[in-house]
């Protein structure tokens, strides 16, 4: 985004920018950034900086409130209810480094079925 490297550029600040999507559905601006280990407070806090900023200069007033997406390796939950406030709307979730098998897939998907069909009964 052009507004947060300028800004970042005459902060001083340099550091890694989140990618940055827009979601048409929801009306907001979406910040996801990757972190390959345990998440830090850190991180927590330079998400925190990057929604204020486009909650404060980026987005317009008839545009929801950014979303803030961390995926780790490692996620704390505790970490991150201690350090966010209750009405962030910064989430923090893990990754994995491998996709299920096939098998895996298909027992889910009929796990799910079951379950449909058992709930319209």
């Amino acid at each position: 985004m052009r507004y947060l490297e300028v800004w970042v550029t005459k902060s001083g600040v340099g550091s890694k920018l989140p990618l940055v999507f827009y979601n048409r559905l929801l009306r907001c601006y979406v910040l996801l950034d990757l972190k390959i280990g345990k998440i830090s407070h850190q991180d927590l806090g330079q998400m925190q900086m990057y929604v204020n900023y486009f909650d404060r200069f980026v987005k317009t007033a008839e545009e929801n409130p950014t979303v803030g997406i961390l995926l780790c390796r490692q996620r704390n939950k505790a970490l991150v209810e201690i350090t966010l406030p209750k009405d962030a709307n910064i989430h923090a979730r893990e990754y994995q480094l491998y996709l299920p098998s096939k098998d895996e897939l298909q027992g889910k998907l009929m796990e799910w079925i079951g379950e449909q069909d058992s709930g319209d009964e």
